[in-house]
Parts: structure tokens; C-alpha cells; sequence
């Protein structure tokens, strides 16, 4: 393990947090004298906090949906990625998004999230709403949130971040009891950035094999230095992370602006 990658990782969590807290105080806009979180966009360290999640959370709490159709909706609101999407489609079904999308050339996903149709000549909405009723018709196991995730990964096309995403919003709307489930605190999906994020932190060589050991790692090394976050949570740290370093050593990549008045 990387000593002065760990102490940039602990440094990069607690100042993000930090950012969110100081925002909240409506200190604007010097929120940090961290030029690359000042100017570039991260998500903040725990997803709830999230101002997409926060919206999604809201449209399906508006819609007043029985905890069984939970894991359907969630999967359309993490294909779609856009809450104002989500709301559409909850009144009208697909057909809504096809109509609007069609008629005033509105943006119905939010590219967060790359949704692609694994190569299939098909109608993107059409493949999600594909998504949505095998998802519907699955017996998603409330014992564990591994076991949600494993019927989730049975279908097809529905891969191994998104339907982690999709438990990480099942944990905290109803689906799932934080205090009955025993993996609720300790069950996390690696994914492209949080791989990138330990490779830093560990030299390399993270798979998914060790990723579970070397998450659970950091978690222990970390304790007590940065806020208590659940591995799902920690995972998106790492992610979040691995852009940080990417920005402060000047290696290649997507770099997204923040706008500290948006």
C-alpha cells in the first residue's frame, strides 16, 4: 500500500466533504483553496448526498410506489439517469419519452452513466424498457443485498455497476433494513473508476477477485480518518478519487468543469 497515496486519499474525502459542508453554509464560492476541487466536478462522498440521487429519490416518492415495483424503478431511473425523465415515464411509460423525444428534441438520458444497446440494432428506449420488465418480473431476494444483486445480473444486458447502482438505491429507499440485512454495510460492486482509485492507492493489480480483500483494507486503514462511509459509498470515493489524482498528475481523460454558480 502507497503511503502518500493513502494520506491523499484520506486528504481528498475529508476536503470533499468539507466542499459540501462549506456549500451548505452558503460560503460561495470559496469553498476550498484546492485548486482541482475548486474547479473541477466530483461527486460528493456519500451518493445520497448527490444532487441527482436527491432528485430521483424525490420523483419516486412523489409516485407513492409499492416497495415491490422498487427494483424495476430504479433500474429505468438508472438507465435513464434523469429525473425528469423518470417522472415522464412513470405517468406515460415509454411511450411518453419516445413522444417527447420525438417531438421537441429533448434530452432524455443523462450521459453519467454510459447505456449502450451491447451492440443490438434496437431503439434505445425500447432496450430500456426491455431492461425494465425483466427486472419487473424478477424475484429480487431481500435476505442480502449480494443476493439482489445476483438475480439482477441475471439479466441480460443488465451489468455488473448498473445493477450495483441499482442496490445502492434499493439500501436506502425501503427495500432493504440497514439493521436486518447483513451485508448492507459491507457489500460493494467494483467498478472502472473505483478499480483505477485502489490501483493508485495499492500499485496496481486490483481485479475482481482481490478487490473485495483490498476495499476492506482501506476501510480498516481508514477508520477513524475519514467520515463513516458504507463500502458502496467508499467504492464511489475511490472512483471519485482516481479523477482526482488523474487531474493532479496530468494524465489523459475526460475532465469535467465545475460551475460553482450551477
Amino acid at each position: 500500500m502507497d503511503k502518500e497515496m493513502l494520506d491523499t486519499f484520506v486528504y481528498f474525502v475529508n476536503e470533499r466533504e468539507n466542499v459540501r459542508i462549506r456549500r451548505a453554509a452558503g460560503t460561495l464560492p470559496s469553498w476550498t483553496m484546492n485548486q482541482i476541487l475548486r474547479d473541477y466536478h466530483f461527486c460528493n462522498i456519500r451518493r445520497e448526498d448527490d444532487r441527482g440521487t436527491k432528485e430521483i429519490r424525490a420523483v419516486v416518492k412523489a409516485h407513492d410506489l409499492h416497495v415491490t415495483q422498487l427494483p424495476a424503478t430504479y433500474t429505468l431511473a438508472r438507465l435513464l439517469n434523469s429525473a425528469a425523465s423518470l417522472d415522464v415515464a412513470l405517468h406515460e411509460g415509454i411511450h411518453g419519452l419516445k413522444k417527447l423525444r420525438d417531438q421537441s428534441g429533448a434530452k432524455i438520458f443523462n450521459t453519467a452513466y454510459v447505456v449502450s444497446t451491447a451492440g443490438e440494432r434496437i431503439d434505445k428506449l425500447d432496450y430500456v424498457e426491455r431492461l425494465t420488465k425483466a427486472v419487473r418480473d424478477l424475484d429480487v431476494p431481500r435476505t442480502s443485498l449480494r443476493k439482489g444483486f445476483e438475480a439482477l445480473r441475471t439479466v441480460s444486458g443488465l451489468g455488473s455497476f448498473l445493477a450495483g447502482q441499482v442496490i445502492a438505491d434499493l439500501k436506502n429507499d425501503r427495500y432493504y433494513d440497514q439493521h436486518t440485512t447483513p451485508d448492507w454495510y459491507t457489500f460493494a460492486v467494483m467498478g472502472p473508476g473505483s478499480k483505477k482509485g485502489l490501483d493508485f492507492i495499492y500499485g496496481g493489480g486490483t481485479t475482481e477477485r482481490n478487490f473485495e480483500a483490498r476495499i476492506s483494507g482501506l476501510d480498516l486503514v481508514t477508520s477513524g480518518k475519514i467520515p463513516s462511509v458504507h463500502r458502496q459509498d467508499l467504492q464511489n470515493c475511490l472512483c471519485e478519487f482516481s479523477k482526482y489524482v488523474r487531474y493532479q498528475q496530468g494524465l489523459p481523460g475526460r475532465r469535467r468543469k465545475y460551475n460553482a454558480y450551477n
